[in-house]
């Protein structure tokens, strides 16, 4: 895979801070990875059933052409950074402040 090059002037429309935005980015990839960890899981539970409980032993070690072909299609998709990095380069999302934290630190959500 090719390294893409972000140019980072364009990721500053929120904040001028690149740390801030990097922190943004990186809990934006996270939710996207929950969300397709799930749908993929979602995906391949029939299967897991079959072989947790096989009919006969060689069930047990048999692998599915539809479980392996939802997973090559979860391979072929955009990495979750990717995604962030993008939805957050066309302003798809934004982060904010939450309360004042004890000690004075800020916290980002």
């Amino acid at each position: 895979m090719a390294i893409k090059p972000v140019d980072l002037e364009k990721l500053k429309h929120q904040s001028t801070n690149l740390y801030e935005v990097t922190v943004a980015m990186a809990r934006r990839a996270k939710e996207i990875n929950e969300q397709l960890r799930a749908e993929l899981e979602e995906k391949l539970a029939p299967f897991k059933m079959k072989t947790r409980n096989p009919a006969n032993e060689a069930e047990a070690d048999k692998v599915f052409p539809e479980q392996v072909k939802i997973s090559e299609r979860y391979e072929k998709m955009p990495k979750p950074t990717i995604t962030a990095i993008e939805e957050y380069a066309e302003k798809k999302y934004t982060f904010d402040y939450r309360e004042q934290r004890e000690g004075g630190r800020k916290t980002k959500t």
